[in-house]
Order: C-alpha cells, then sequence, then structure tokens
C-alpha cells in the first residue's frame, strides 16, 4: 500500500514538472503554439537584421523564418511602439507592409520602400497563421533612412548626344516619381517635365528641348518630395572655328566648311549662352565666315556659330585695346616739329604702310605721359629705331602699341641714361619686334620705382644685330629701384642669341621687386647665358610658360636665385636644357622634341604642329590654331 501511494506521489510529481516545464516556456518565448492561446510562435528577436541603402530611402529586413506561417506583417514607425499601440496607428506615422492581401510578405528578406527620407524608424514583426497571429516581436535596435535620395544615374555620352538638345536621364526601374524640375544654371525659375507611367515603370526618360553648351541641373520627384539631382552640360555639335583680325572693336568669325551655319552670335562672355542668334547674309554663308564689329575694346567676347536652330560652334577672345582718351593726339609729323615743347599727355597717331623712323634720344621734360600708338585695322604699323628714348625730365608712363618695331641702331627700345629725368611706367603691347638689342635699359633714374609690362608681343632676334651683349627685356643693375614690377604675359621670345648681361632680367643685387611670367614661349635661347640674374631678393612667379629649343641657365649663378619662386605650369621640350642652377621647382617635360612641336620653328612660325595633342599646347596661345 505504501509502496503505491508513493509511486502515486511520484508519478504525480513528475506531471507537475512536466506541466511547470511547458508553461514556462511557452510564457517566456513565443516558439511554438501556445495552448493557452493557440496562438502560432513569433520570430526570434535576435535574428532580426536591417540594411538601409545609401541611395534611396528604403531598408531590407531579414528576419529567421518561422513554421507554419502563412505570411508576415511588418510594421514601422518614427516613434516607439508598444503593445497597446494599434497597428496602422495613423497619429502615429505608422507603415504597414504586408497586411495588404494583394501583397502579402510570405519570407525572409523584405525591402521596405517609400520611407521618408532623413528619418529614425523603429520595426516589429508579428507572423500570421490563418486567423490566429503571434504576438509582436521587436527589432531592438532602430534604423535610419538616407539623408538625401540620390536615385538619378550620371547620363554618359550616349545619353548626351551632340547637338541635339537633349538628356536621357535614368534611374532604378519601379521607383515611385511622377515629374523633373529642369533649372538652367543662373536662372530663377525652374521648368517642370511630366514623368509618364511607362517612363516611370521603365526608369528612363528624354528631357528635351535643351540648350546646347548650357549647364542645367535636373531634379526627379514624387509629389513634392525630391529624390535625387544631377548636374548636366548639354553638348552641343562641335565644329572647329577661329577668330582672326581682331581690332580693338572688330573681328572676323570664321568656321569650318562640313556644316552650313546660317546663324551668328557674339555675347559678352559674362553672359549666358544665348537661344538664337543673327540670321546671315547669302554672301557670309558661302564664305563661312562674318566681321563682326561695333565691339568694346579690351572686352572678352564669345562668338556662337548655329546650324538649324543649335549651336555648332563657339570660341572666345578678346578685343584689342582701344585708343585713350585725354591726350593731345597728334601725327608723327606735327609731334617731330615740336618736339622739344611737347607737354603734359601726347599720344602719337601713326598709321599707313610706310610708317615712321624714330631716332630721338630724349622726350621733352614737360611731357608726363606718351604713347606712341600704331593706328591701323590691318595690322601693325612699321616703325624702325636707330636710337633708345630716354625722358629728360619726371615722366609717367611711356607706351607703344601695335607696332612693328625694327631695329637698326643696336640699341634699346628704352634708354634711360640721364640722371636728371626717369620713366616710371613703361607699357610695351601687341607689338613686334625684330633684332633689337634690348627692351629696357635703365643706367639712371630721379625714381626709385618702375613698372614695366609687355603683352601680346613677338620679340624676334634678341641681341641677334647686337655688336657686343645685348640686354634681354630689362637691365636695371646700375639703379637703386625699392619698386620694381615686370610682367611679360602672352609673349614669345623667339630666338634669344649673342652674349648678354641677361636673356631676360639684370636687377640690382640686393634690390626688390616683382617678376610676372605668364601665358609665354621662349624658342632658341643659348644655355651658356642667364635667364635671371641679382634676383635673389625678388618673388617671380611662373604659370602656363613653354621653353624650347636650345637651352638656359634659369640663374646666373646660387646668389642669383629668387627667395620666393612660385611656380604653376612650367614646361619645357624634351631636347630643351634648364642648366645648373636650376629652377630648383618642379617643371614638367613634354614627350616632345622642339622640331615636333613647332615644325616650322626655323621660319619664326611657332604655330604648333597639327598632331600635337591638345594638353601640350601650352605657353602663347596664339599659336595653337
Amino acid at each position: 500500500m505504501m509502496k503505491n501511494i508513493k509511486n502515486i506521489l511520484g508519478m504525480g510529481a513528475f506531471m507537475l514538472l512536466t506541466s511547470l516545464a511547458v508553461s514556462s516556456c511557452t510564457e517566456k518565448s513565443d516558439w511554438d503554439i501556445d495552448s493557452s492561446y493557440s496562438r502560432p510562435f513569433g520570430t526570434d528577436e535576435n535574428g532580426i537584421s536591417i540594411e538601409t541603402d545609401s541611395k534611396v530611402a528604403r531598408a531590407v529586413v531579414t528576419w529567421s523564418s518561422t513554421s507554419n506561417t502563412d505570411y508576415y506583417i511588418i510594421e514601422i514607425s518614427p516613434n516607439e511602439m508598444t503593445d497597446e499601440t494599434p497597428m496602422g496607428s495613423e497619429e502615429n506615422g505608422n507603415i504597414v507592409y504586408g497586411n495588404d492581401p494583394a501583397n502579402r510578405i510570405k519570407q525572409s528578406p523584405y525591402t521596405m520602400d517609400n520611407l521618408a527620407v532623413n528619418t529614425t524608424y523603429y520595426m516589429r514583426i508579428k507572423s500570421i497563421s490563418g486567423e490566429k497571429e503571434s504576438r509582436w516581436v521587436n527589432y531592438k535596435k532602430t534604423f535610419a533612412s538616407v539623408k538625401e535620395e540620390a536615385i538619378l544615374n550620371i547620363p554618359t555620352t550616349e545619353d548626351l548626344p551632340e547637338g541635339q538638345g537633349k538628356v536621357r536621364m535614368s534611374w532604378e526601374a519601379g521607383l515611385a516619381v511622377d515629374h523633373f524640375e529642369i533649372m538652367e544654371t543662373g536662372a530663377t525659375e525652374a521648368t517642370s517635365r511630366v514623368i509618364s507611367s511607362t517612363e516611370a515603370a521603365a526608369g528612363e526618360a528624354w528631357v528635351e528641348n535643351l540648350k546646347s553648351f548650357t549647364e542645367y541641373t535636373i531634379t526627379i520627384y514624387n509629389g513634392n518630395n525630391p529624390r535625387g539631382s544631377q548636374t548636366v552640360t548639354i553638348p552641343g555639335l562641335e565644329i572647329e572655328s577661329t577668330i582672326s583680325d581682331i581690332t580693338a572693336n572688330s573681328a572676323v568669325f570664321s568656321w569650318e566648311e562640313t556644316v552650313d551655319v546660317d546663324e551668328y552670335a557674339c555675347v559678352l562672355s559674362t553672359e549666358g549662352v544665348p537661344e538664337s542668334g543673327t540670321q546671315l547674309s547669302p554672301a557670309d554663308i558661302a564664305a563661312h565666315k562674318v566681321a563682326i564689329t561695333g565691339l568694346a575694346s579690351s572686352t572678352e567676347y564669345t562668338a556662337y556659330a548655329f546650324a538649324n536652330g543649335s549651336i555648332c560652334s563657339r570660341i572666345t577672345f578678346t578685343t584689342k585695346k582701344g585708343k585713350p582718351t585725354g591726350y593731345t593726339e597728334m601725327t608723327w609729323e606735327d609731334a617731330l616739329a615740336n618736339w622739344d615743347n611737347l607737354s603734359g599727355k601726347v599720344l602719337i597717331n601713326v598709321s599707313g604702310t610706310e610708317g615712321f623712323a624714330q631716332e630721338k634720344e630724349s622726350i621733352a621734360a614737360g611731357v608726363t605721359h606718351l604713347i606712341f600708338w600704331g593706328d591701323s585695322q590691318d595690322g601693325q604699323v612699321n616703325m624702325t629705331i636707330k636710337k633708345g628714348i630716354g625722358a629728360s625730365g619726371i615722366c609717367d608712363k611711356v607706351e607703344f602699341h601695335n607696332l612693328n618695331i625694327t631695329d637698326e641702331g643696336n640699341t634699346t627700345l628704352i634708354y634711360q641714361n640721364g640722371a636728371s629725368g626717369c620713366i616710371k611706367e613703361i607699357e610695351v603691347t601687341s607689338c613686334t619686334i625684330t633684332n633689337i638689342r634690348g627692351i629696357v635699359r635703365m643706367n639712371a633714374s630721379t625714381s626709385n620705382a618702375m613698372s614695366v609690362t609687355i603683352d601680346d608681343c613677338i620679340i624676334k632676334g634678341l641681341g641677334r644685330a647686337a655688336t657686343s651683349n645685348h640686354y634681354g627685356l630689362l637691365l636695371s643693375d646700375k639703379v637703386t629701384l625699392t619698386t620694381l614690377n615686370l610682367v611679360v604675359s602672352n609673349t614669345s621670345i623667339i630666338v634669344s642669341k649673342g652674349a648678354s648681361a641677361s636673356q631676360f632680367i639684370r636687377h640690382k643685387s640686393g634690390q626688390p621687386g616683382t617678376i610676372t611670367i605668364k601665358d609665354c614661349t621662349f624658342y632658341d635661347m643659348s644655355a651658356s647665358d642667364a635667364f635671371c640674374r641679382d634676383t635673389k631678393d625678388m618673388t617671380i612667379t611662373i604659370s602656363n610658360t613653354l621653353f624650347a629649343k636650345g637651352g638656359v641657365k634659369p640663374f646666373y649663378n646660387t646668389s642669383s636665385v629668387a627667395t620666393t619662386l612660385n611656380v604653376n605650369g612650367l614646361y619645357k621640350a624634351s631636347d630643351f636644357s634648364f642648366v645648373t642652377p636650376d629652377w630648383g621647382k618642379d617643371y614638367t617635360s613634354l614627350p616632345l622634341t622642339s622640331d615636333q612641336l613647332f615644325p616650322n620653328g626655323s621660319s619664326e612660325d611657332l604655330t604648333f604642329g597639327a598632331d600635337v595633342p591638345e594638353e601640350y599646347r601650352v605657353g602663347d596661345q596664339r599659336w595653337n590654331k
């Protein structure tokens, strides 16, 4: 009897323990059918992971699959959810996925689309089996959508056909989008272009009626929500064009004959791209060129050629310097007749094909400004020089413009040898100078400041005809100048030969100053001579400058090396030599010889060879034809 009672008690205790164990397991997790509530199990909260997209406001959620599950419901919210939060709570900003019978979630993973950008979300998931559902299982963390969508792809060359004024925009097919906003750079209002349902499904659409050579920012939207943008420049049909015969107020615009250009436009480069041009005359169409008149002097313009309403070429140019006002203007003959009595600001206007000979050594003491102005629309006016000119008084500025100057006296353009006078500023622009001994030679001066500007010039045979040393562009070793500024730009020095004080500059040792060399070409120099001498205390800046044929010593000796040397684009032909002491700065050796760069260099024509790549066409751009 006792034995039976013990067996009954033992069996009861075992059943009680088993019941407690089952009850405990069911209450702790949700792994099987809950016998109390007949509830299907939920997923493991530790098995949930979320990966967000870097371009689209969406996320992919992965979870541990559960058995005997018909589908899953996923809910997200920017606010924390509890068991008391009703599903799909609009005031909570919730989004529910999988509750629609047409879009059931059958398996993991699942992509959650149409998220709000730059938003942090909470997430929960439940399993559905028939008419029964598990408890909500919450994602332990939060996740954040992308801060700004970028669904548009970068257009390729195939998406930007030349000369057609359109671009194909593409994105992931099927994303919710409904229109583009197109904003031209510099404009204040955008235009809109509807995206059809077919285009949205395909993930691409053409944006048309755009202007060639114009930059646009194209933004794609779904409703009021931007989903990405791209900035594109619409390519025009590019044909070759040139600008020639540039004067202060006119230029000739020409283009290749492969396209029937029927309109042209010429606008300030600061203005936008024109939508249309001026109709060309039949004669201009046949000649493939047009004369552009009525331009302002010293101004940058861009000329456009149109064919059938679209831009097919464009080119930028700068008009020549205009004749200054406020001067007493006279002919060379009148100036010679009154030379010793000239005063104030004098402009000597020279024109014609015969030219004139400058043989005066001294400027009258009363002259404050003197300009030799080559007044010709057909090229430079010839001028011969037998004596360099200096000032007997204080002359603020001497200028030479649009002259074809030939040295016949083994001299320099400026020769200041009188201690009672000075020339504070010297300017040589748009001139060709041949066989001269030097440009500026300062032996004496009452001023301790001087500025020299040489722009848009060709200097050929520097020192070639000299009977002794030539003086380069500036020789100032005998005067004390506390301020010196030498600027040489858009200029070519072709053949610098003979023994020299310096092929470029010789300053007075220990004196400060600045030298700027920009967009210049130096061709056929002497490797035994120095480029700069006694320039240690000067600041030298060189940009986009090319040396070819021969060689040169950048500095006379180590004591001449400039303490401050700024180089941004210093190039040499492969056969050109920089002899010690070198620049001490990086320069680029082009993989072409001097003859390859300039096939006609021996005849002093530095037009680049037709096969020279564009990236090697550096230096003075007059030769890039």
